[in-house]
Formats: structure tokens, C-alpha cells, sequence
């Protein structure tokens, strides 16, 4: 095999990498903006909703809920401040790795990537969790209430 032919099919798997990145990184930004607004959402009618009622049963569930939907909002904001931070230390050893003359080595650098980003992908996960028991808990609220 020649080098251009090597060179090509590099530049196709990294043409086809860049692209995979980037749907998934619309996907990712397109669910955090519907997380945002769900939890938002769930926030503001459950509070319009309540005025509507004299006769508040189980307060207890409606204020979890209130909770775990603000603690969703505030570890997914949490989330980029920790992604942020991932990404600048993951540059830094990029670079450190250029200055020590450390050979191209896909799968250490993948270690590398996958170890600071372990942290931003857990926080988004609690963070879903957190979104789906306090929609949850505010449905049980509401249903307890109507009946």
C-alpha cells in the first residue's frame, strides 16, 4: 500500500469521526436545551397550578419534586463548568505530550479523553435522573390532588 492511499483512508475515517462528533454534539446540545425547558416548564405550571388550589395534600411530594427539578437544572450548569474545565486539562496534556516528543498514540489519548470526561457524563446522567423523578413527582402530586 502506498502512503497517499494510507493518508486517504486516514482522512476518511477522520472525515467520518468529525461527523459522528458533530451529530452528537447537536443531538447532546438539542436535549439539554429540552431538559432545561422541561424542568422550567414543570417549575413554572406546577407553581401556577397550585394557586388554583385551596386544599394542598401532600406537600411533601410536590416540594421533592421542586427540588430534585432545580438540583436537575443546577447539575446540568454544573456539567459545563466541569466539561469546560475536562476539556482545558485534556489540551494541556495534549500539549504536554507534544513538548515531551511522546509518539501519537490513539488509545493513550483516548485514556486521557475518556478519564476527564467521566465526570461531565456522570453529572448529566444524575442530571436526567433528577429531571424524570421530579416530572414524575409532580404528576403523583397532581393526580393525588385530583382525587
Amino acid at each position: 500500500m502506498i502512503m497517499s492511499e494510507v493518508n486517504s483512508d486516514y482522512d476518511k475515517h477522520l472525515d467520518v469521526a468529525r461527523s459522528v462528533e458533530a451529530t452528537r454534539d447537536e443531538s447532546w446540545r438539542y436535549v439539554e436545551r429540552m431538559q432545561y425547558a422541561i424542568a422550567s416548564g414543570a417549575l413554572a405550571l406546577s407553581v401556577t397550578l397550585l394557586t388554583f388550589t385551596d386544599d394542598v395534600q401532600c406537600k411533601w411530594v410536590i416540594i421533592t419534586s421542586w427540588i430534585l427539578l432545580v438540583a436537575s437544572i443546577l447539575i446540568n450548569f454544573a456539567s459545563h463548568i466541569v466539561s469546560y474545565i475536562a476539556s482545558d486539562t485534556t489540551r494541556e496534556k495534549m500539549f504536554d505530550r507534544m513538548r515531551e516528543g511522546t509518539p501519537y498514540e490513539p488509545n493513550a489519548i483516548n485514556d486521557i479523553i475518556n478519564k476527564y470526561n467521566k465526570p461531565t457524563m456522570w453529572l448529566n446522567i444524575i442530571s436526567i435522573v433528577f429531571l424524570a423523578l421530579g416530572v414524575i413527582g409532580l404528576l403523583i402530586f397532581f393526580i393525588i390532588q385530583i382525587l
